[in-house]
């Protein structure tokens, strides 16, 4: 087993990572790294502890570099801004596989150029937990970024994508590594690509924040519950969501059935989509459907911001608080 050190992973990453572009002055290789950016820069920063928030045992070190990535990805698309930079600091133990690190470092390339984001700088150490932490900064739209404290009574709640999928994945992969009951993992690909592999809804983002009709955006990782609740208490507002509109994959409903869990709970509670959810003004729908185009097919309605607090769910004229009942950190 080769011991990996802090020179030769340096060495392996600049080898492999995109030539410096002209805004990038000072890179990987000095103490810090010096980049032109806006007058306005977004930042945000995420911590992957291993147990935690992933498993080796069933995510593969080149997806997991793409998660990696993709979770603060997903933080710049809620403000509909454009990734520019990224800082990788890794806590990686002594005894891991230099081939595992080499495939989760091409992972982590492939996401940031996919999104045509630099690598130019971080950390690496030694301990006994595997450890990932991203920063990535962005560049806000001439727009201006979206916040969480816009929505209003009157605007409409939106959603991108399907939910719960990734949340079914993580539970059917746990199911299969306690070997309790066997599972088909082609029968719901789907749901295992959402947990392990998901997309960032950057482009989708950043259309949304030059529509001039969103008000409010928030990702969803820790389930709409929780999401959309911060969008409430944010903008001081309530929000009711019928269950009956909340968009999920066709093998969703097998799959629950399957875990022996309540479809219901996946839709609402389960974590890592990274899909947006956002409000649009009062009495602009139909122009911002025009805006959208083709790409009003990725989204769809699902309730009304009203006055008040809390996020309510109705579901057959009944109304019930799901105010921050997805994930807890």
């Amino acid at each position: 087993m080769t011991v990996w050190s802090e020179r030769k992973l340096i060495n392996r990453i600049l080898k492999s990572a995109p030539k410096r572009p002209a805004d990038v002055l000072l890179s990987i290789g000095d103490d810090c790294c010096e980049v032109a950016t806006g007058s306005c820069t977004l930042i945000s920063t995420d911590t992957l502890v291993d147990s935690v928030h992933f498993d080796t045992s069933f995510h593969p070190p080149y997806l997991l570099g793409r998660k990696a990535i993709a979770v603060n990805l997903s933080d710049i698309a809620a403000m509909g801004g454009v990734p520019r930079f990224a800082l990788l600091s890794l806590c990686l133990p002594t005894d891991l596989e230099q081939e595992w690190i080499d495939s989760w470092i091409d992972g982590a390339l492939s996401m940031l150029q996919e999104f045509n984001c630099i690598l130019v700088g971080g950390d690496t150490v030694k301990g006994s937990t595997l450890v990932f932490t991203v920063t990535v900064l962005g560049d806000p739209l001439e727009e201006g970024a979206i916040y969480r404290s816009g929505a209003a009574a009157g605007d409409s709640v939106w959603v991108s994508g399907c939910l719960g999928s990734a949340g079914a994945g993580l539970a059917l992969l746990n199911l299969e590594k306690d070997h309790s009951q066997k599972v088909d993992s082609s029968a719901w690909k789907t749901l295992y690509d959402a947990h392990l592999n998901p997309t960032p809804q950057v482009h989708l983002g950043q259309k949304l924040a030059r529509s001039s009709y969103v008000t409010a955006m928030q990702d969803i990782s820790d389930g709409l519950a929780t999401d959309l609740a911060h969008i409430c208490y944010a903008s001081k507002v309530s929000a009711i969501i019928q269950l009956s509109l909340l968009p999920k994959h066709g093998s969703l409903q097998t799959a629950a059935d399957f875990l022996k869990k309540e479809v219901n709970d996946l839709l609402l509670r389960a974590g890592e989509d990274y899909q947006l959810v956002f409000t649009v003004k009062k009495d602009e729908e139909r122009a911002f459907i025009h805006f959208m185009g083709h790409e009003e097919q990725l989204i769809k309605k699902i309730g009304l911001v009203t006055d008040g607090e809390g996020l309510f769910l109705e579901e057959g004229g009944k109304r019930k608080d799901i105010s921050f009942q997805g994930y807890e950190h």
